[in-house]
């Protein structure tokens, strides 16, 4: 089977794209991946040599005087995927998928601005400012063969925003190769994510460090902390390393014992995933997608109190038998629920439905980015 896989690189979407690139083309499919965006070359070294790659530095669909660049991309896409004869488009990006494909078109749903704006704001996003790319949407996802959320919560948004029921909930994998346990440093506190983007609670964890004062644990942050329509955020209580690469990422969550998610918006959330394989406690928000992931293996605060998440770190930090626990169960949820293989074979089963069910439904292209 050949798939075209769409990518981006801001966020989690490009590590998931290598993840299930890999294991598409270990089960003998022919994949090509788009980069809508200009990848790093250290970035393109981690997809299988058998894994063909092409991109172009388009806007995406959530960024300002995004349209010329919404609708080049569709168009780029559909050329694409005619002339490389694809037998299913997956898309991680949701826009493009007006744009009258010939072939059956899945629409994975990661993130949408108009489901994270609540959860950051606490107020519906703004219909004159989102108007339009709340237009591109829907008009995507009802063009969409199939639509995939990585969890039901996530599912639960596509239906409340957009009005369109999930064809099946995929949870993200990653895959993991066992290593010999190392000694952990009881005091160092992780988290990973984008410092700029508010969903993601960084600004929680800094001020829950200047609560718990001078005898705070270590706590670190990795992350971008400019985003690319220039919007930035500056820590002032916790260490901040900006970006850095996948293998020191891996290195940091090696060495940490707790692993805090402050996020007030995680569709997934593939960063605690990854920790708690590697032998992390976790820490985390109490919103509707880690509960519904991690509801028995982790320290869960409420949404947006700093305070109950300084408590929570406290509590696990001065608490190595919790720590422990926490840490084991996490690690076997993981294994058994959230591995690279079982994502890949979720899709492929899903990848031959919809080719033996394909019907080619004629949309106007001109619906992507009017």
């Amino acid at each position: 089977m050949k798939v075209l896989l769409t990518t981006d690189t801001v966020g989690g979407v490009w590590d998931h794209t290598v993840t299930l690139a890999r294991e598409l083309d270990a089960a003998g499919h022919e994949v090509l991946v788009a980069v809508i965006g200009e990848p790093r070359d250290e970035r393109l070294a981690a997809l299988p040599t058998g894994v063909q790659v092409v991109w172009r530095a388009y806007r995406l669909e959530w960024m300002q005087d995004a349209a010329d660049d919404v609708r080049a991309a569709a168009e780029w896409l559909r050329g694409l995927a005619e002339v490389w004869s694809a037998d299913v488009v997956h898309l991680n990006q949701i826009a493009y998928a007006a744009a009258d494909f010939a072939a059956p078109v899945l629409v994975a749903v990661h993130s949408d601005v108009i489901s994270w704006f609540p959860h950051v704001h606490g107020t519906e996003a703004p219909a004159d400012d989102w108007a339009a790319y709340a237009g591109w949407l829907r008009a995507g996802l009802n063009a969409a063969d199939a639509i995939v959320t990585p969890t039901a919560y996530q599912a639960g948004l596509v239906q409340r925003y957009y009005g369109m029921e999930v064809t099946r909930v995929i949870h993200n994998g990653i895959q993991f190769d066992d290593e010999q346990p190392r000694p952990r440093e009881r005091g160092l506190v992780l988290s990973v994510g984008r410092l700029w983007d508010r969903g993601k609670g960084v600004d929680l964890l800094d001020d829950a460090a200047r609560l718990m004062g001078d005898d705070a644990p270590d706590i670190h942050v990795i992350g971008e902390t400019v985003a690319p329509h220039g919007e930035s955020f500056s820590v002032r209580h916790v260490t901040a390393h900006g970006r850095v690469e996948r293998a020191q990422v891996d290195e940091w969550m090696r060495r940490a014992a707790i692993y805090v998610a402050p996020s007030r918006y995680e569709p997934f959330g593939l960063a605690p995933l990854e920790a708690a394989l590697h032998g992390c406690a976790l820490v985390l928000s109490d919103i509707g997608t880690f509960r519904e992931l991690w509801d028995g293996c982790a320290e869960f605060f409420p949404s947006g109190d700093a305070a109950a998440l300084a408590a929570a770190i406290r509590r696990v930090c001065d608490d190595p038998v919790r720590r422990e626990r926490l840490a084991r169960a996490a690690a076997t949820r993981a294994l058994r629920r959230y591995t690279a293989k079982r994502m890949a074979s979720d899709y492929i089963d899903l990848y031959h439905q919809m080719t033996r069910n394909h019907v080619r439904h004629t949309h106007r292209a001109e619906a992507v980015a009017r």
